[in-house]
């Protein structure tokens, strides 16, 4: 669901309203087929996402396992609250009103949210081990802002509003005591660990309000995950898979975001470069030292993130 929710942002930005509308339509009612609670991710046709199985059959390079379907498709990802949220805001703040089962549906769900943001989940890496994941904890925050931002706005029953933004506020200084590491002066994974996650430099664009603390932080990933212009998923990382570019897409928005406007549009060029040899196709992965692309391809995911990059940089070029 992630990927459908960004990409509704990016049709916005650059204005491709009619895709939007058709894919945010598509979203609330797979959602509301479903009995009102969104999932991780879903079939092209709406249908839940198969469960996953081995094939027997080489994948590129004759590389193995090839799987179908997704182990994840079952788990509890917070984030998606966030997701969801956000793009309606946009949706909204692009000039589009939400019909009234919509509204229903997101009112519903902000309720679910302020329920559920002190349960542990698998987070945006769809990890097996349950956490208080940061990121998730953000999406939250995010989701919450959002609903109580439609609400004064009109566009969602404000009966609610000021729970969302008591529970909003609570998840900033939950955060705050929480998930920051003073020794790395950033944001960590999630509570108890100094390891870092480069998916919280999405808190840059979903405009959490500890802008000093989002500036260490996206330092202190791009000192310890970063190679070059390319970055590792989360601390550990670098001994079990290549970069991912996404994470790479993200440092680049944090900077030109923060008002780091020459950082950002170095970190660009030296990326694109970097990324260039493969027909403009990109995929999840590449491994920084001999520059092979591995994994997925294509890959949703990056190309938005590149997307997402482009137009920061864009904006802050004016």
């Amino acid at each position: 669901m992630r990927d459908v929710a960004y990409t509704i942002k990016a049709f916005l930005r650059v204005g491709a309203v009619e895709e939007a509308k058709a894919a945010f339509s598509w979203l609330t009612a797979t959602i509301l087929r479903h009995g009102g609670q969104p999932r991780t991710m879903y079939s092209l046709d709406g249908g839940l996402a198969p469960d996953e199985r081995e094939l027997d059959l080489p994948g590129y390079g004759n590389s193995r396992p090839v799987r179908k379907g997704n182990r994840a498709r079952e788990q509890a990802q917070l984030g998606v609250f966030g997701d969801l949220m956000e793009t309606a805001a946009l949706f909204v703040q692009c000039g589009h009103v939400l019909d009234l089962t919509t509204r229903r549906l997101l009112a519903d769900l902000a309720n679910r949210c302020a329920d559920l943001w002190r349960s542990r989940d698998s987070g945006i890496w769809e990890l097996e081990q349950a956490e208080h994941y940061t990121m998730s904890k953000l999406g939250c925050w995010t989701a919450l802002d959002r609903a109580a931002k439609l609400a004064g706005s009109g566009q969602l029953d404000a009966s609610q509003a000021d729970r969302w933004r008591r529970e909003r506020d609570r998840i900033c200084d939950w955060v705050d005591a929480h998930c920051w590491s003073e020794a790395k002066q950033s944001y960590t994974l999630h509570p108890g660990t100094d390891r870092l996650d480069a998916s919280l430099l999405l808190a840059t664009r979903f405009g959490f309000e500890r802008r000093d603390r989002l500036a260490l932080t996206r330092d202190a990933i791009r000192r310890e995950l970063c190679r070059g212009p390319l970055g590792f998923r989360y601390s550990g990382m670098e001994a079990e898979e290549g970069t991912f570019l996404a994470c790479a897409f993200w440092l680049v928005e944090a900077f030109a975001l923060l008002g780091e406007q020459d950082l950002a549009v170095g970190k660009m060029d030296a990326l694109l470069a970097a990324t260039s040899g493969n027909l403009g196709l990109l995929h999840e992965q590449m491994d920084p030292g001999a520059g092979d692309m591995l994994r997925n391809m294509p890959q949703a995911l990056s190309h938005l993130a590149l997307v997402h990059a482009a137009l920061a940089v864009d904006e802050g070029e004016g």
